[in-house]
């Protein structure tokens, strides 16, 4: 009921401009996140600061399976492109997750990717078609994914 109650204060929330997309993971651990992909563009700043307003953060890529996940969601969308959370805004060349400030993720670069193109490019968007990573300048306006962890457990005990 918490879940439930949580998704559609999420959806009031964060407006008419987002698609929903809720993904369930199980293995020996049950991880839920709630994503929504904004079709208003922002520049990255822009666009972390509508994510928290939202509960959520720029979305963190932990795995293939997750990134699979979300670039068959911007192809089943036409969406070309959408910010994640990762960025090397603090050191040029280390590529961080905004969340938790973390090296750590899934990370698949588009060919010859990250260039820092011009020395600009310091936040890292998600591309559809390509299915890939690319840095592009912060100051680019793009949709954006936000997610949001719903619940998670260490453990699943059957009784």
């Amino acid at each position: 009921m918490l879940k439930l109650a949580f998704g559609l204060m999420l959806i009031a929330v964060c407006g008419a401009s987002t698609i929903q997309l809720l993904r369930v993971r199980t293995t020996k651990s049950v991880y839920t996140s709630q994503y929504t992909i904004h079709r208003k563009a922002y520049n990255w700043l822009q666009a972390r600061a509508e994510c928290r307003r939202c509960g959520g953060h720029l979305v963190t890529i932990n795995d293939a399976a997750e990134h699979f996940f979300l670039t068959r969601a911007l192809q089943r969308y036409k969406i070309r492109s959408a910010w994640t959370g990762l960025n090397d805004r603090a050191k040029e060349g280390t590529y961080r997750w905004d969340r938790y400030n973390s090296l750590g993720g899934y990370k698949r670069w588009c060919k010859g990717q990250p260039n820092n193109w011009r020395n600009s490019q310091d936040c890292v968007m998600l591309t559809g078609n390509s299915k890939c990573l690319n840095d592009r300048a912060c100051l680019s306006r793009k949709f954006f994914i936000c997610e949001v962890n719903v619940y998670k457990t260490l453990s699943v005990q059957t009784v």
